[in-house]
């Protein structure tokens, strides 16, 4: 027998509750939310009803999207490319000198001769 499990990281519910509070705050006049989850769509119609001069717009990461949040909400989608040259370097120093690295199934994929991607 087989088991697939999935673990809720609760991250969906963290950024709802930190978009209304930044609204509720009035921490931003425009939020960008970078998902394509759908579970976002109530915290964003209660920002757009309750603050109506706070605008809150949708980046969709590669390849994802959203019809729900489509249909309330402006959005753009990210480009892989855009991704790619957005790349922090392989090993970045913290402020106080520690060495961050990035993990390796971070890097960009190697491109093959004629420019693909393999």
């Amino acid at each position: 027998m087989e088991w697939v499990s999935y673990e809720e990281k609760q991250s969906d519910v963290n950024l709802a509750v930190e978009l209304l509070t930044d609204a509720f705050q009035d921490r931003f006049d425009t939020a960008l939310v970078i998902s394509a989850d759908s579970d976002l769509l109530t915290p964003i119609l209660r920002v757009q009803r309750d603050h109506p001069n706070k605008r809150v717009v949708v980046a969709f990461p590669p390849n994802r999207s959203s019809a729900a949040l489509k249909q309330h909400a402006p959005c753009l989608t990210i480009g892989r490319d855009k991704l790619r040259k957005s790349l922090f370097a392989d090993i970045v120093s913290s402020p106080t000198g520690f060495p961050l690295h990035r993990p390796a199934t971070w890097r960009p994929a190697a491109r093959a001769p004629g420019g693909r991607l393999e």
